[in-house]
Formats: structure tokens, sequence, C-alpha cells
């Protein structure tokens, strides 16, 4: 792949989203904003994190063209649907798909860095990888990490939004109860450092359970060691219930974290233990 390729996908990107932007519906236009600021602080993160890897150029930009097209189905979504929920509308992961095969925008790529681009977006939103071949499955590992490392930050601020002014948020944005109960099979989830589905939420605070349990589910120590040092878990955790079960399981959660950190530090290298 040659820088020329992807400066191009780039051009295709921005007028793509431009078509999606109206004055005509704030929510709308409010949404996709959201998505293509989010898809550019990924390709940012995507950056450092092969960087890091020490990947070769080809590499690092077909890693790059992932997180510039993973969420081109987004956009699609939230102005048909009016959600992000797939289970509401369409699985965003396949809509992407769709929107690259009619805009052919993969059509120069070689065959086996097109598969690899198509299924690397194709399983960044579901709940565990398949299996896939090596090199395949290292892209989509590197694309979960990126994204995931960007939506803490995102999260974050919108639960310290929705804490400080809770009237603020109209119940189009809130999805979840804002009761503080907890799950207690997420609580157990957690413990166990088992990954947590999307079913078994019922309140924000199931949510950001669920977003921590995602260190479980983070392929390399580079981007454990991202979100540990920005201070993503505990700025989660400080907007937790008080309850003895909650800083168990978040106990649990920063100690597994720590261990992973520490240890990937000793080893000087960047790759899952």
């Amino acid at each position: 792949m040659q820088n020329a390729q992807l400066k191009t996908l780039k051009r295709w990107f921005t007028d793509f989203v431009a078509d999606f932007h109206t004055e005509d519906d704030a929510f709308v236009d409010r949404h996709v904003q959201l998505k293509e600021c989010h898809t550019h602080r990924v390709c940012k993160e995507m950056r450092q994190l092969t960087e890091a890897l020490k990947m070769d150029d080809n590499d690092t930009l077909i890693a790059e063209t992932i997180a510039l097209l993973h969420d081109v189905g987004r956009f699609p979504q939230i102005q048909i649907y009016r959600t992000y929920k797939d289970e509401r509308s369409e699985n965003h992961c396949l809509l992407a798909l769709k929107v690259l095969a009619e805009h052919d925008v993969l059509a120069d790529f070689p065959d086996d860095e097109r598969a690899i681009v198509e299924q690397a977006i194709e399983f960044h939103g579901v709940k565990e990888l398949p299996t896939l071949d090596e090199r395949t499955m290292h892209f989509a590992k590197l694309i979960r990490d990126a994204d995931k490392i960007d939506i803490f930050d995102l999260l974050i601020k919108y639960y310290r939004q929705l804490a400080k002014d809770p009237e603020a948020f109209g119940k189009e944005v809130i999805e979840y109860s804002t009761s503080p109960e907890c799950n207690p099979e997420i609580i157990d989830a957690l413990m166990d450092h088992k990954l947590i589905h999307y079913d078994q939420i019922k309140t924000i605070n199931d949510a950001k359970l669920m977003q921590l349990g995602w260190v479980y589910d983070i392929y390399f120590d580079w981007s454990l060691k991202q979100i540990h040092d920005r201070g993503y878990l505990q700025a989660i955790i400080d907007l937790l219930p008080k309850t003895e079960q909650v800083k168990q399981a978040t106990d649990c959660v920063l100690g597994y974290t720590a261990k992973r950190v520490t240890s990937g530090l000793k080893r000087k290298y960047y790759g899952r233990s």
C-alpha cells in the first residue's frame, strides 16, 4: 500500500461525511460530527500503536486505513435510524462494508489487503473475535484496541456530563436507566475476568462496569498502558456507587491492569503476553 492511496481515502472520507451534515436536523448533525471526530482520534491512536509495535510502513498504512474506515457505517445508521444501537437498526460493522462496496472504496487494493481491511472492520464491534488467519487477526486486534482507547475518553466525558446535569440529556441520548443499581452478573463477570454482553446492561452503572471489563479484551500492552496512565479506569470508578461489591470488582480490574502493565514494562515489549 502507498501513502498516496491513504491520502485518496482521506479525501473520500471527508467528502462522504460532508453529505451527512445538515443544518435542518441538529440531532443528526451533532452525531455525525461526533463520529467524524472519533474517527480522526482513532486514526491518531492507531498511528501511535503501530509506532510502538514498530510495524513496517506498508502494514502501518493498512492499519490506519482500517481506522479511517471502521465506522463509516455509523453515518447512514444515525441518519436513517437515529440511534447507534445496532439491535434497533443495523449492525454498523456490516453497514460499513455495504458503504465500502457501494462506493468501490477498496477497488484498487490487492485482494489480500482488501480482505484484511474488510474483515478487521466487520469484526471490530463483536464481543469476541472469531478464528481468523494470523495476519488478519493482528489487524483486527489493532482496530479493537485503538477504538476502545478513544471510546474510554469519549464515554467518560459523557458520564461526567450526565452526572453533573442529567436534565441536559434527552431521552434519545440516555439509552439505559439512570437508577443506581448494578447487575450482580456483571459484578461476577468482572471478578472472573470475563467479558460482558450488551444484553446484560440495564443501567448506566452497568455500562460503566462493562467498559471497565474491556481491559480483559485489550490485546496489546501499550494499549492497556495508555488506558491506565491516562486515568480512564479510575475516572469511571469514581463515578460508580461506593458499595463493597463494586469495590471488589473494580479492585480486581485495577489489579489485573497493574500486573499486565508492569509485566509489559519489564519485558520492554508491547505485544500481548
